[in-house]
């Protein structure tokens, strides 16, 4: 299932597991604040030369900013989950909820709002049955994605393109790098289920635009 980035996010994983172990109660959400460091420390510049001499950021002011998102609507499949942080695991995988009723935003990557790919990850299912992101595949161009913030900020995404890759071959620049748009790409599992490996063979990734951006 490993698949390094390359030096996009240093994560040696696309999702550590697509299975949950099992189905918990919806979790309380923590409250999470963005300080001004952390902002500006995953907010990435678009052109850098290796001398150091220049960087976009010094040629174009760019005004938009991300937020930390706290709950996730996808009214065309009547999804209404909480979103958490998700990391790193110690291993350098990128980490998944620990439920199948919630998501986990990649905190190490691009906020929802700001230039970038932000990324928001959920199982398919679990033991006991579908996952939040069970009927994701089943969205469409034009289909809505709506983030919020606990200070009930709200961005309206819209679905542009769903893809399925080979779990060994996603293409981790285009789901989790840089972009001048800001982006918002949902990723969960699907094909067959490896029991072996207890794993699925594919990901699915809906690619989405902010809207009005």
């Amino acid at each position: 299932m490993k698949k390094l980035l390359s030096g996009v996010l240093g994560v040696s994983l696309l999702l550590t597991a697509c299975q949950a172990e099992e189905a918990s109660p919806e979790p309380a959400v923590e409250k999470q604040e963005a300080s001004s460091e952390e902002a500006s420390s995953s907010t990435k510049a678009a052109l850098t030369l290796s001398n150091g001499q220049l960087t976009a950021s010094k040629l174009i002011k760019d005004e938009r900013q991300g937020i930390v998102p706290s709950r996730l609507k996808i009214p065309a499949i009547k999804v209404d989950a909480p979103i958490g942080p998700a990391g790193l695991t110690e291993d350098g995988d990128m980490d998944v909820p620990n439920d199948i009723v919630s998501t986990g935003w990649f905190k190490d990557g691009y906020m929802p709002g700001q230039p970038g790919n932000s990324v928001i990850a959920g199982h398919v299912d679990g033991k006991n049955g579908p996952a939040v992101f069970y009927d994701i595949g089943k969205l469409k161009t034009g289909d809505e994605i709506i983030v919020n913030a606990e200070d009930g900020t709200e961005l309206v995404f819209i679905v542009d393109r769903v893809e399925i890759y080979p779990f060994d071959e996603s293409p981790l620049r285009e789901i989790f790098g840089f972009s001048t748009g800001s982006r918002l790409n949902l990723i969960t599992c699907t094909g067959e289920y490896n029991k072996k490996g207890s794993y699925y063979e594919d990901r699915l990734v809906v690619y989405s635009t902010l809207k009005n951006s």
